[in-house]
């Protein structure tokens, strides 16, 4: 998970923006600080890491690996997820994370 969220610092901060992790007991919320909103939430376990993203799954390049988010999870407005299960999985959730940063960042300028 730390590389998740060091990769995306490192991609927001070529965009001239900053993410900030929000650690609770049971979930991670990734806020873009520029666009002040949450574009991710990381749910780990001991086998996985649960992952929701704003985009919904047709606008996500890897169709595979996310699958839709159910209303009653991610307060309502993910609209995709997916599961980062092992070190095969790291560079597409990265992909998959990237998508929905800059998706959050397209959906602010409407």
């Amino acid at each position: 998970m730390r590389r998740l969220i060091a990769e995306l610092r490192e991609f927001a901060a070529r965009q001239g923006d900053e993410i900030t992790a929000k650690v609770m007991p049971r979930w991670v919320a990734l806020r873009s600080r520029r666009m002040q909103k949450v574009f991710a939430e990381l749910r780990p376990s001991k086998e996985r890491i649960q992952v929701f993203v704003l985009p919904p799954r047709w606008e996500l390049g890897d169709r595979t690996l996310a699958s839709m988010a159910p209303v009653s999870q991610g307060w309502g407005w993910f609209k995709s997820k997916f599961y980062v299960e092992g070190d095969g999985d790291v560079r597409s959730a990265i992909r998959l994370l990237r998508i929905s940063y800059l998706y959050s960042l397209r959906s602010r300028r409407r």
